[in-house]
């Protein structure tokens, strides 16, 4: 009995033992990440911006300004954090005082793989979608793989450049110091395109007045704009993150209206100007009053012919958006059903004139029972859940694959290239995305599938209503389920 109380008491001793070194160990490790934000809180963070990405952020007279440091505001006040701005001339040079390590902190970038090597993100807290920018007599690009040889012009260290030579290695690339001079080069005829991201080159052509400018098309990736801390200062995104969190949706959208919404005001006095001219006839007293009514009469002249010019720049921009929510979803962005009638259209000319074409397929994809989801949250939720199922779809489709929604909870495919073999693979790709994707208020969705083949001199629209029974077939065999009509 004393030998088996001596063996216990022998244990016990040492498992208390071991217990105070674990706690031990983890109060002197929380210790440490608490001195590092308190030495944080108390002195200030360095950190570099882009100089001239208006409306994002910029360095005027010294000073950080745009959506950045509005952000940066609302995360110093929230989280305690103090920062200290080092200037830099240019975007180029701010990556590498991150990358020295001279700069600590950056509060607006994209991520790329080149960049996570030396600088650690925080979560995503704004997004903007990139635009091609063509002179006006352009046609409209709809996307990037129909630029064909143009030159496009791109800055240099910017993500869009990455994307570009990863994914379009044979683009004729002009690389430009940042997103103003590569807007002047196409407005100087330099470069045929630009991509850049849509508010700050909104920005840029309304600012020096690039009335030769349009936008052509859309660009993908969109911008996923996130906070950065270089390497060494990794315990600051924790806090970070808190901070991003804590920003309400009604702090999101006053910062935005803020830098998007920018009136350029007349503060010229004219009331001053007519004063003097009056002083000055009446003290030249040569000029006649023949003279004194042409002024004036000019001078109405060409406040007119301004405001008509105003008129037309503004006509012309809303035709330009009219043509574009022709042919698209304003929900989703995705074409529309109008778009997609008119390629059939131009597809059945085509195949008459060249018999000899590649493969096309097309596929329509169903959401399954969707009317359960609005009916049980309501339609806002369920616009929400279809803007989410449009955005994946486009991460699983090629740059050629025609993307369109139909009506409702369907959406069509046309598949250039591709036989209904790949169009099954294309199917399967987007069905094992559906299974890891967490939807809102429906983290689980499950569509049914209908493929057709074009065959040789069949019209589009007799392809289609093939795919829409095989699409019937999927739904009627318990949904979840992909039906080629070429099985039959």
């Amino acid at each position: 009995m004393t030998a088996f109380t001596s063996s216990l008491l022998r244990r016990v001793t040492a498992m208390l033992i071991s217990a105070s070194y674990l706690l031990l160990g983890g109060i002197t490790t929380a210790h440490a990440q608490q001195d590092n934000l308190q030495r944080s809180n108390s002195e200030p963070i360095s950190y570099c911006v882009d100089p001239n990405w208006m409306p994002y952020e910029a360095i005027r007279d010294g000073k950080h300004t745009g959506l950045s440091a509005d952000y940066m505001a609302l995360i110093s006040a929230q989280s305690g954090l103090t920062f200290k701005l080092i200037p830099t001339r240019s975007w180029q040079q701010s990556l590498r005082f991150l990358e020295e390590r001279r700069c600590q902190f950056t509060p607006m970038l994209n991520k790329t793989d080149k960049r996570e090597k030396y600088l650690t993100f925080s979560n995503v807290y704004f997004r903007s979608p990139n635009v091609l920018v063509s002179q006006r007599e352009q046609p409209f690009l709809q996307g990037f793989e129909n630029i064909g040889q143009r030159i496009v012009a791109i800055p240099t260290e910017y993500r869009l450049m990455e994307y570009v030579r990863e994914y379009h290695p044979n683009t004729n690339v002009l690389p430009v110091r940042n997103e103003h001079e590569g807007l002047i080069a196409v407005a100087e005829g330099d470069a045929d395109l630009f991509i850049g991201s849509l508010y700050s080159v909104n920005a840029y052509i309304q600012r020096q007045k690039l009335n030769n400018l349009k936008i052509s098309g859309w660009m993908r990736p969109e911008d996923e704009l996130r906070m950065a801390v270089s390497t060494g200062s990794e315990h600051l995104l924790p806090t970070i993150n808190a901070a991003l969190a804590q920003i309400d949706e009604e702090q999101h959208l006053q910062i935005f209206q803020r830098w998007n919404n920018i009136s350029v005001i007349d503060d010229t006095n004219h009331e001053l100007i007519w004063q003097l001219g009056f002083a000055a006839l009446a003290v030249i007293l040569l000029l006649t009053w023949w003279s004194c009514m042409s002024y004036r009469y000019n001078r109405k002249l060409s406040a007119s012919n301004s405001q008509l010019e105003q008129l037309r720049e503004k006509l012309e921009q809303t035709v330009d958006k009219l043509e574009f929510l022709s042919q698209h979803d304003p929900l989703t962005t995705l074409h529309n059903r109008s778009f997609l009638q008119q390629m059939m259209v131009r597809h059945n000319s085509d195949q008459r004139e060249h018999a000899h074409d590649s493969d096309t397929s097309l596929i329509i994809i169903d959401i399954d029972f969707f009317k359960r989801i609005n009916d049980t949250f309501g339609h806002s939720a369920g616009d929400k859940v279809l803007i989410e199922f449009a955005q994946l779809l486009q991460e699983q489709t090629r740059e050629s694959d025609i993307l369109a929604r139909w009506g409702g909870e369907e959406f069509v495919i046309v598949c250039a290239h591709s036989n209904a073999a790949d169009a099954r693979k294309l199917c399967e790709r987007i069905n094992n995305a559906l299974q890891e994707y967490k939807f809102s208020y429906q983290p689980q969705l499950t569509c049914s599938f209908g493929i057709a083949q074009v065959q040789p001199g069949e019209p589009i629209e007799s392809c289609f209503d093939r795919a829409d029974k095989a699409l019937y077939q999927a739904k009627k065999s318990g949904r979840n389920r992909i039906c080629s009509a070429e099985d039959d």
